[in-house]
C-alpha cells in the first residue's frame, strides 16, 4: 500500500504542511520464552542479513529520493513506499533484538500485526532543509548515537540476563529501551526524509493529568483527534484524514465489518497536495472495511494473569498497543543513565580506537617504511664482496666501494630516526640506528685509508663481520617489535 494513500482530492490538503513525527507504538512488557531469549542472538541473524541488503537498496533510493525532494518538495511515491517499509522492518528487527518482544519479525515491508508498529506521514518538505539535511542531522545523530551506545552495550547484556532469568523485562527498563529505540527510529525517519518533524521525545511524551492513564485514554478515538496533553491540533494532526489512522488494539478481535488492524489506512491519511495516486487507490484491507472472523491470537489477546495495562503505555481502543510513550520516573532516570554511559563509552571507545589506529596503522606504516629504506643497504652489503673483487687489488677502487657503502648506511640511519614508531618499537628502532651508524663508521675509516698497510690495519682492528652481525640482529629485533 502506498505511503501516499489518499482518500480525497488535493483541495483540502494543500493548505498546511506536514509536521508529523514518526510514531512508534509499543505493546508493553510481557512474558517471553526463555528459550527464545537464550537463542535471540542466533535467531536474529537471518533478519540482520536481509536488513543489511535492504539498507544497501535504501541508500540508493534515498539518493534518488533526495534529488526528487530537492526539486519537487516531496519524496517520490516509490521512495516513500520503500523507505517506509524499510523503516518498519528495521524497527521490528531492532525491537526483537533488544528483547522488547519475543514475537519473530515478519519478512515483510508491509505494516504487520506486530507488538511494535511504525506510522509515518510523508508530505511536503522544505527544500532548503532537504539540501542541508546532512548538517541538520548532526545534533540528533550525536544524541541518538550516545543513547544507543549507552543502552545497547553492557546494559543490553544485563537486560538479557534479567529477561532470561525472570522471563519478563521490568516495566521501567522496557520503557527506557523503547524511548531510545523510538528516538533512533525518528532520527532515521528524518534522515530518510519521511518527515519534516525534527526528532524528539527521548524522554517520552508529556504526562498531562487525566490524559493517558494505565487504564487507557479517557476517550479512545482515532489518532489525529487532539488528545489532552497535545494541545491544539498541530499541522498534520487535525482531522483523521490528515493523520495516521486510528491506533487500534494490537491483535484484539474487531466486530464484524471492522478493520483487522488499523481503523483508517495504516499510518497514512490524506497528504498535502496529493490526491489519489495512480495505482494507489483504496487497497484491499485498507480502503473498505473487511469482516474479521476468529478470536484474537492467544499471545496478544487478553492480558495474562498478573499483567494488566503497563504504566506509561495507556491501553488504546481495543487494548494493548499505544502510540504514546509516557515514561515513569524510573524509566527517565534510566535514560539519563544510558546517556551518561554512552558518553563514557564513546570517550573510552574513541581512546581505544585512537590507540588501535595509532598502533595498527603506524605499525604497518613504520614496517613498510623500514622495508623500503633498507633495500639499498641490503643491495650494497650483498654486492660488497663482488664489488671489491672487481677492483683487482687497486686501493683507490676498494676505498671508493667502502665510502659508497658508508654513505648508504648513514643515509639509512638518518631515515630510521625520522620514521614515526609505535611505542613498543621505539627502543628497537634506536638500537638499529646505532648499529647502522657504527657499521657505517667502520667502512668510512676503511674508505679513508691512503696506503695498503693502513687499510689492512684498520680492517683487522674494526671487526667488520661482528659489526654487520650486530646490525642484522638489531634489524630482526625491530621487525619483531613491529610484528613483522
Amino acid at each position: 500500500m502506498s505511503a501516499y494513500y489518499a482518500t480525497g482530492g488535493p483541495a483540502q490538503a494543500t493548505e498546511r504542511p506536514t509536521l508529523a513525527p514518526v510514531l512508534v507504538a509499543f505493546a508493553g512488557s510481557a512474558r517471553q520464552s526463555r528459550l527464545t531469549v537464550l537463542l535471540r542472538i542466533i535467531m536474529v541473524i537471518p533478519q540482520l542479513i536481509v536488513l543489511w541488503l535492504l539498507a544497501i537498496a535504501a541508500m540508493v533510493v534515498v539518493v534518488i529520493g533526495w534529488f526528487g525532494a530537492l526539486f519537487s518538495g516531496r519524496l517520490p511515491v516509490f521512495a516513500a513506499d520503500f523507505l517506509t517499509g524499510y523503516l518498519r522492518w528495521l524497527t521490528r528487527v531492532y525491537a526483537y533484538a533488544i528483547l522488547l518482544t519475543d514475537v519473530y519479525p515478519p519478512f515483510s515491508l508491509d505494516d504487520a500485526d506486530y507488538p511494535v508498529r511504525v506510522a509515518v506521514m510523508p508530505g511536503q518538505l522544505n527544500r532548503l532543509a532537504v539540501l542541508f539535511r546532512i548538517f541538520l542531522l548532526i545534533p540528533c545523530w550525536i544524541v541518538a548515537g550516545i543513547a544507543v551506545n549507552g543502552a545497547f552495550s553492557i546494559v543490553l547484556f544485563i537486560t538479557w540476563l534479567i529477561v532470561l532469568i525472570s522471563g519478563r523485562m521490568p516495566d521501567a527498563l522496557y520503557q527506557a529501551l523503547a524511548a531510545v529505540l523510538r528516538y533512533y527510529v525518528r532520527t532515521l525517519g528524518y534522515a530518510l526524509m519521511l518527515t519534516s518533524a525534527y526528532p524528539g521525545g527521548l524522554f517520552g511524551d508529556p504526562a498531562t493529568a487525566g490524559a493517558w492513564s494505565p487504564a487507557g485514554p479517557p476517550a479512545a478515538g482515532p489518532y489525529g483527534q487532539p488528545q489532552p496533553g497535545y494541545g491544539q491540533p498541530q499541522p498534520g494532526y487535525g482531522a483523521p484524514e490528515a493523520g495516521y489512522g486510528a491506533p487500534q488494539g494490537y491483535g484484539d478481535p474487531q466486530a464484524p465489518g471492522g478493520q483487522p488492524s488499523y481503523g483508517g489506512p495504516p499510518a497514512y491519511g490524506a497528504q498535502p497536495g496529493y490526491g489519489a495516486q495512480p495505482g494507489y487507490g483504496p487497497q484491499a484491507g485498507y480502503g473498505a472495511p473487511q469482516a474479521v472472523s476468529g478470536a484474537a491470537p492467544p499471545e496478544y489477546g487478553a492480558p495474562q494473569a498478573g499483567y494488566g495495562p503497563q504504566a506509561g503505555y495507556g491501553a488504546q481502543a481495543g487494548g494493548g498497543l499505544s502510540w504514546r510513550l509516557v515514561l515513569s520516573q524510573g524509566a527517565r532516570n534510566l535514560v539519563i543513565v544510558f546517556l551518561v554511559l554512552g558518553v563514557l563509552f564513546s570517550i573510552t571507545t574513541g581512546a581505544i580506537d585512537g590507540a588501535a589506529i595509532g598502533n595498527g596503522v603506524s605499525t604497518a606504516t613504520a614496517a613498510d617504511q623500514v622495508t623500503t629504506d633498507v633495500n639499498p643497504v641490503v643491495t650494497a652489503l650483498n654486492s660488497y664482496a663482488s664489488d671489491v673483487k672487481t677492483c683487482n687489488g687497486k686501493l683507490a677502487c676498494v676505498t671508493a666501494v667502502d665510502r659508497n657503502l658508508a654513505g648508504t648506511l648513514n643515509m639509512f640511519a638518518a631515515q630510521l630516526r625520522t620514521i614515526q614508531m609505535p611505542p613498543q618499537a621505539v627502543a628497537a628502532n634506536a638500537a638499529l640506528a646505532t648499529a647502522v651508524t657504527n657499521t657505517a663508521g667502520i667502512f668510512a675509516k676503511l674508505g679513508a685509508a691512503t696506503t695498503a698497510s693502513q687499510y689492512i690495519s684498520e680492517a683487522s682492528a674494526a671487526g667488520i663481520q661482528q659489526s654487520v652481525d650486530r646490525l642484522n640482529t638489531a634489524y630482526t629485533n625491530l621487525g619483531t617489535a613491529l610484528g613483522q
